[in-house]
């Protein structure tokens, strides 16, 4: 018999967002932290978030928390996949 998975959830990464606020305000950058399945997920609670508030932003970048280096490494090809 196989013993049995300890945890079925799927694994969450940290997620960091930097956006601005348009292109009156793109020198100013902010970030939205966000814990999701894969940097596609976590760009759509960004995009719910801002529609929710009704803010108009710029999205920058995307980036993952790598667990083991405690890097972020960059997941910004989604960006290019949405349009």
């Amino acid at each position: 018999m196989k013993p049995k998975k300890k945890y079925d959830a799927p694994r969450l990464f940290e997620y960091r967002i930097k956006y601005n606020a348009g292109a009156e305000h793109s020198e100013l950058d902010s970030y939205h932290y966000y814990t999701a399945e894969n940097a596609s997920q976590a760009l759509d609670y960004h995009n719910v978030m801002m529609q929710k508030h009704g803010f108009d932003c710029q999205t920058v970048s995307i980036e993952r928390k790598n667990p083991f280096s405690l890097r972020w490494e960059d997941e910004s090809e989604v960006l290019n996949q949405e349009v």
